[in-house]
């Protein structure tokens, strides 16, 4: 993560800039990115940094309290499937996983095809994002992957994710 002399942020391989990302976090992220493309100062600086908290703390509490809209569209992962399902013996991706059950519901998925998911709490913790409903996704599935997101740049701006949602140090080892 980097700041060019014209004002544009170069990034390189933070979880936020990879396109399968729920669109839920990836809005925060480059609203992120883009409050940091204006800092010219170490003044603004500063006041880049309590934005970001802001912007962080604000993807948290929508999450715990369910406000991502009507759908769960905005959290669905979005992979395309490399090849047929039932190539896949050894191990089973979650987006492979999600096209079986598709399947199952007699949707006919080949290799090529996009496979929109979310997490669910129900085995086998994921769910076609056109099968599932707002009620059966894993809130903390998706805190933990807003903090793995995060946490790459907040560690670079001297920001601690656990702190900006609230938790204070003895909290975080109980």
């Amino acid at each position: 993560l980097g700041v060019l002399p014209d004002g544009n942020i170069d990034v390189k391989g933070l979880t936020g800039k990879k396109r399968h990302i729920p669109t839920f976090i990836k809005k925060a992220f480059d609203k992120m990115e883009d409050r940091l493309s204006q800092v010219k100062t170490p003044a603004e600086f500063e006041e880049a940094k309590k934005e970001i908290r802001e912007i962080v703390r604000d993807r948290y509490l929508q999450l715990k309290q369910r406000e991502w809209g009507d759908q769960p569209e905005e959290l669905a992962f979005h992979v395309v499937l490399g090849k047929d399902p039932k190539y896949y013996v050894k191990t089973t991706p979650q987006h492979v996983k999600a096209a079986r059950i598709l399947q199952k519901e007699g949707y006919e998925i080949k290799a090529g095809d996009l496979i929109s998911f979310v997490k669910v709490a129900q085995e086998p913790h994921v769910k076609p994002v056109q099968l599932a409903s707002n009620s059966e996704i894993d809130v903390t599935k998706y805190v933990g992957y807003l903090q793995s997101t995060f946490d790459q740049v907040l560690d670079a701006l001297g920001l601690d994710f656990e702190e900006i949602i609230g938790l204070t140090k003895l909290e975080r080892f109980m």
